[in-house]
């Protein structure tokens, strides 16, 4: 893992329809030797447990992560928290 901070941001998704996915994430990573954004990705989850293996798959490489859920804001922190701690 990398000596940087790692930026994980959440947001609620308020209204989400019933095909909305679980959770939309954009995954940052960075090119530390040039100081620039390499790339963004964003995934759809429709699946709980693909959608948390990956978000602490990319926190322990290191990618900045912006979350927009359905799911618990709260328990997702607290989750996150779990994982990196």
């Amino acid at each position: 893992m990398n000596d940087k901070t790692i930026n994980v941001t959440i947001f609620e998704e308020k209204y989400p329809s019933d095909d909305s996915p679980i959770a939309t994430v954009r995954y940052t990573e960075y090119d530390h030797t040039r100081k620039r954004v390499e790339r963004v990705n964003q995934v759809a989850y429709y699946d709980k447990e693909h959608f948390h293996s990956q978000v602490l798959e990319a926190v322990k490489y290191g990618l900045d992560v912006s979350i927009c859920t359905q799911l618990s804001v709260t328990a997702l922190q607290r989750a996150l928290n779990r994982w990196t701690g």
